[in-house]
């Protein structure tokens, strides 16, 4: 059974997607101006960050897998 705010909360994301989609479509309307450069040096930002964040969560993911495989014993209260 879906909660009572469910239909509200859907509705407010549904909401808040197209409003994105507004700012995209906005975006790409600048594309076209004299802005271009502006807009694609942005887009290439928030890109090369993105990409960042990903490889570094890979890496962490990476690391925290070689630990928990090295040093299991650790991971086990000392009490048992």
């Amino acid at each position: 059974m879906l909660k009572e705010n469910t239909i509200e909360r859907l509705t407010d994301m549904m909401h808040d997607l197209a409003q994105k989609a507004a700012v995209r479509d906005a975006a790409d309307l600048l594309c076209w101006t004299p802005l271009a450069p502006l807009i694609r040096a942005a887009r290439r930002a928030r890109i090369q960050e993105n990409t960042r964040d990903i490889r570094m969560r890979q890496k962490a993911a990476k690391l925290c897998a070689e630990v928990q495989r090295d040093h299991a014993d650790l991971l086990v209260p000392a009490w048992t």
